[in-house]
């Protein structure tokens, strides 16, 4: 079955589960690391192996239900008279089947994992649309987890509000801190700027990543809080890089959420100010920060968001388009927004074999280049990808083929210990 085929059957099933009160359920499913299989084999040799995954689902399914192929390497299966229960039980054994498969392929045999995320109606949807996106969330709970588990919708409520007792206390506790991406300069290879992405740095040593805790921040208005204390933290690192030479220019996150609270927002303006006048100013050298927005933190018009990130500007800051060409706008806020970097989406730097991609992202860089604006791809894996962007004359890049986000360890410690002492009574205030 293919997308279109199931999509009659979810509706179908929707049908039935209204008139008649039926329940059904939603497995939606997706191979691990399945990039790695697609690299090592290429692209015809990888569609054997989800051909032979969708034979070994089948088969595991049995009579309980339909599956086809969804998008990529993810599979949907529908299932007739399922509540959470029966779906969470036929995933497991979905995943067990997958799991302890040996597939051949080419002259070599491989044995893949699967992730999995269970729906059901009523209860976590009561439209496809519902349904999918519960199904969806889960799935991406199930891989960042740790992959080849079981997530049902229905449990992520608790994972929200553990979560977010989690994140409120690392923000009082001055434990949520920027990791830093590098930016590479595609030409010359050199480093010539860094990302701030946000981490939580536990007590126990370790970082929990962005991807883990950005959804439930928003989901209980926390966001803004973040943005603050990530701003601030690669302001204050770029201070500190001042007698090594030229420092690096950081790239920072603001969302909406941020946009939405004007007093914290001219708060955050001031101390910028501050610090920067402080260092010498404008006239000392050119303003280390860059904010990136995305389409979808835009607050309902161009112009609103024009307003309140103009204080920014003039200051000094540049502005980033973030996940370019994803929305249907992004020339529309090019055009209205005074953007000087064009971050473009790094689902097509993963489609860069594709040769309609690579004409969409050659007309970027065209429309860059007339523009005077910096190109900057995302999600850069492998020197295939790297080589393709230069040639289209894409300027900068960033992605694990030239390093993960890393934490300053020796500050990352010092906010642990501070953690301790404040749990032992020792309040600490951090300068502001």
């Amino acid at each position: 079955m293919n997308r279109n085929d199931l999509q009659d059957v979810l509706e179908a099933s929707l049908q039935q589960g209204e008139t008649a009160g039926r329940p059904f359920g939603l497995i939606l499913f997706s191979v691990d690391r399945f990039k790695l299989v697609n690299g090592r084999f290429g692209h015809a040799l990888a569609d054997r192996v989800l051909t032979r995954i969708h034979e070994i689902a089948r088969a595991a399914l049995r009579d309980r239900g339909r599956i086809g192929r969804w998008a990529g390497d993810e599979f949907l299966c529908v299932l007739p008279g399922a509540d959470t229960g029966r779906g969470e039980a036929i995933a497991l054994e979905l995943r067990q089947a997958i799991a302890h498969a040996a597939i051949p392929i080419d002259s070599s045999i491989i044995n893949v994992t699967a992730s999995f995320g269970v729906a059901d109606f009523p209860h976590d949807g009561t439209n496809v649309q519902g349904l999918l996106l519960a199904a969806d969330e889960a799935l991406y709970q199930a891989k960042q987890r740790g992959r080849n588990r079981v997530v049902c919708a229905g449990s992520l409520e608790q994972y929200a509000l553990a979560m977010g007792n989690v994140l409120d206390t690392a923000l009082r506790e001055d434990r949520v801190m920027p990791a830093y991406q590098p930016i590479v300069d595609l030409k010359s290879g050199e480093t010539v700027a860094e990302e701030a992405l946000a981490r939580i740095v536990t007590t126990d040593g370790e970082a929990i990543a962005a991807e883990r805790f950005m959804d439930v921040a928003s989901q209980f208005q926390l966001t803004h809080k973040i943005d603050r204390t990530v701003v601030l933290s690669a302001f204050g690192r770029y201070l500190s890089h001042l007698d090594g030479g030229r420092p690096l220019t950081h790239f920072v996150n603001i969302s909406g959420d941020l946009l939405r609270h004007p007093e914290l927002f001219r708060e955050l303006l001031e101390s910028v100010r501050r610090l920067y006048v402080a260092d010498g100013g404008p006239a000392a050298r050119d303003f280390p920060l860059v904010i990136e927005i995305t389409e979808r933190e835009i607050l309902g018009s161009p112009e609103l968001t024009r307003q309140m990130l103009m204080p920014f500007v003039e200051l000094g800051l540049r502005l980033a388009l973030d996940d370019f060409g994803s929305g249907y706008s992004s020339f529309h806020y090019l055009a209205d927004l005074p953007v000087s970097f064009l971050k473009i989406d790094g689902r097509f730097t993963q489609r860069l074999h594709e040769p309609k991609v690579r004409a969409i992202v050659h007309g970027i860089q065209n429309t860059a280049t007339e523009l005077g604006l910096i190109t900057l791809a995302e999600h850069v894996e492998t020197e295939a990808q790297a080589e393709i962007l230069r040639r289209i004359g894409i300027n900068w890049a960033q992605g694990h083929h030239y390093g993960a986000a890393a934490l300053d360890q020796e500050e990352a410690d010092v906010r642990r210990q501070m953690s301790v002492n404040w749990a032992r009574g020792y309040y600490y205030q951090k300068d502001q």
